[in-house]
């Protein structure tokens, strides 16, 4: 009997076709072409976008979006939330085979060992694949045959399944339990807070915690650092100290989170608890330092809020009272000096002193404590979500206004006192430590606290308008850093800067200029040196677009855009006044940043580039006098017809010089 065959490897059926009914014909079709997957998850993600489709948790910092056309890659710790209802009905259950198409085939499935093809049966007979043509398959519980896990039919039934079996059942099914639920990962992670709630269990809350820190974890980093996680769960505290200092150092504030998380898990060493809190402290996380000191105990909560303390947040209040009745006289002596640095009071308290007096004096602190907790309360939690609606950022605001007005008045130290005030008023609030850094280092030559100050403003959480005050803070970092000539930090600053707001063009300027200086300064091949000036080229090109994006943007107002009624709430003699002086300084940066784009090609022999920049800026009004020198030599070194490469320089060569 004929065989009809849609293509090599898949057999339809072994009937007449004549036989064959019409239904029956189309039946087979729907095997022979399969559709793509349904929708079996909807994700939200933080910045408002929905997903639909198969997605796989891949067991590390990603979930998959499958499809068709393609796959996709989604950090989890984007994602807001997801749902699976009213997709489960669409599953019919059974063994799914994926194909190399995306598309995937379900039923009765089994696998042919003498030709290696995957079978399915359907009413007039058999299709069959390849096993090469099949990426994978999906069984009914959602496990995958390449270590994969996806949402199938009765999930939600089967998650309550494990957890019974992890708290009652015997160890074999324990065992079994605790492996699905793993492998359900970032899937299961929900049910499991859910059930925690209801009853704590140790296996849940490990389980749930393995989870969290995948979820936790930056971009890239399992790629980077193959077995990461494992090795923080099972290494030796100083491997894990040194594999978190080296992927701090790569992934920076990004990897804050998972610290927190290390702090929340009792099963970390010391030494792994002491190193997240000492960053955490130092880069000012107080959302991640409140969680970790609401869940610790004992010493562990004592450093968490003497950290949070050193950050103007005092809600471990309560934990430094209890210190202080301890028997160890060091840790009251440390409880009673952060008390009295943190509030000015010490109530007669001796950590050595007679037990009655010190208890005289601690009744007085908790008086102190009660008449003050709600403010502090409140506080925390404004700096915890960001809130810029409180009496004390009000307040805080009104004191930082004052110090700008005394500083532009020349009353540095009134201006100091000022935004010293507005950061206790409100030690949540971005700006004062902002105008404080700039002060410290521009007025009173004051570095170091400078610094801290930016990155205390930078360890608050961002709020409504804290975009402008968060690139000030990297890129007065970066001020800072190349006036002590640290190229690295200077550029790692700026790029930031510039990261948060590509229309940031002094920032850009200055990194261009980092640039051209370690090119300048590199030691290397001759090639070397004019990739580097290339990137600071372009570098200042961005620059350029920016400002001149900013310069397209500012409107002169006169009779041709006045409103109908003239009714304006400014003078436009002054408006336009304003927009003139602006208009001329930007023209002057314009002319800034054309002339250090043409030293650099200058200096790699692009003399068509350099007499370009020049006509572009003689259209525009903006040559100065660096400009009209360099096109000068191009011109003439044009005109030579000199060879255009000769010129790149070594350190302290002519053109070096003329590019500085």
């Amino acid at each position: 009997m004929p065989k009809q065959v849609d293509q090599p490897g898949r057999v339809v059926s072994r009937l007449p076709f004549s036989c064959v009914p019409l239904l029956w014909v189309v039946g087979a079709l729907l095997f022979l072409f399969p559709g793509e997957s349904d929708a079996q998850v909807r994700i939200r993600m933080l910045d408002g976008k929905i997903f639909e489709g198969r997605f796989y948790d891949l067991g590390d910092e990603y979930l998959e979006l499958s499809r068709r056309m393609g796959t996709k890659l989604i950090l989890k710790r984007d994602v807001l939330g997801w749902s699976s209802e009213g997709f489960d009905e669409k599953d019919e259950g059974g063994v799914l085979l994926v194909l190399e198409s995306g598309n995937e085939v379900g039923g009765e499935v089994s696998f042919d060992t003498g030709t290696r093809e995957w079978v399915v049966k359907i009413k007039l007979g058999s299709a069959r694949y390849k096993d090469s043509e099949v990426t994978r398959t999906i069984q009914p519980d959602g496990t995958t045959s390449d270590d994969r896990f996806t949402i199938r039919k009765n999930f939600q039934s089967r998650l309550s399944k494990a957890v019974d079996g992890i708290r009652n059942g015997d160890p074999l099914t324990k065992k079994d339990s605790i492996e699905y639920l793993r492998s359900a990962g970032f899937f299961a992670s929900r049910f499991l807070g859910e059930e925690l709630e209801k009853e704590f269990h140790p296996d849940l809350r490990m389980l749930q915690l393995e989870q969290s820190f995948r979820m936790a974890l930056p971009s890239g980093v399992s790629k980077s650092h193959p077995g990461f996680l494992e090795a923080l769960t099972t290494g030796e505290p100083r491997d894990q100290v040194a594999l978190l200092r080296e992927v701090l150092l790569e992934n920076g504030t990004d990897l804050y989170p998972l610290l927190g998380l290390l702090l929340l898990d009792n099963a970390q060493s010391s030494e792994v608890r002491s190193f997240s809190i000492d960053i955490l402290q130092r880069t000012h996380s107080i959302s991640e330092l409140v969680k970790a000191w609401q869940v610790s105990v004992g010493q562990a909560q004592l450093a968490l809020a003497i950290a949070l303390g050193e950050n103007g947040i005092y809600i471990g209040f309560s934990t430094l009272l209890e210190a202080l009745e301890l028997e160890e006289v060091g840790a009251r002596s440390l409880a009673a000096a952060k008390l009295t640095e943190y509030t000015g009071e010490t109530f007669g308290y001796e950590a050595e002193g007679p037990s009655d007096q010190r208890q005289q004096a601690i009744a007085r602190w908790k008086e102190w404590w009660e008449s003050h907790r709600a403010k502090i309360e409140s506080v925390t939690v404004a700096a915890m979500e960001g809130r810029t609606d409180t009496i004390e950022r009000r307040r805080s605001s009104d004191l930082w206004k004052k110090g700008l007005i005394a500083l532009e008045d020349n009353r540095v130290d009134t201006a100091e006192r000022f935004y010293e005030e507005a950061i206790l008023a409100d030690p949540s609030a971005m700006g004062p430590y902002v105008s404080l850094g700039e002060l410290l280092y521009q007025q009173k030559s004051d570095f170091d606290k400078a610094l801290e100050s930016f990155s205390k403003a930078l360890g608050r959480k961002p709020g409504s308008g804290d975009l402008v005050n968060e690139r000030a803070c990297y890129y007065h970092i970066g001020k800072i850093y190349s006036l002590a000539f640290d190229l690295g930090k200077a550029r790692g600053a700026f790029s930031k800067a510039v990261k948060l707001d590509p229309n940031y063009s002094v920032a850009w300027y200055d990194l261009g200029q980092i640039q051209y200086d370690e090119a300048l300064l590199n030691s290397g091949e001759r090639n070397d040196r004019k990739k580097m000036l290339l990137e600071a080229r372009e570098t200042f090109d961005r620059g350029l677009t920016a400002l001149k994006r900013y310069r397209e943007g500012l409107v002169v107002v006169d009779r041709t855009n006045l409103p109908f009624d003239s009714q304006l709430p400014f003078s436009t003699r002054d408006h336009n006044k304003s927009l003139r002086e602006i208009r001329q300084r930007i023209l002057a940066d314009l002319g800034r940043f054309r002339a250090r784009v043409a030293a650099i090609s200058w200096m790699i022999g692009d003399d068509k580039r350099v007499i370009q920049e020049f006509e572009a800026a003689r259209m525009e009004e903006s040559i100065n006098d660096d400009l009209q020198f360099i096109s000068r030599r191009s011109r003439a070194r044009l005109k030579e017809g000199s060879d255009s490469t000769s010129e790149l320089p070594g350190k302290g060569s002519e053109a070096s010089k003329q590019g500085s």
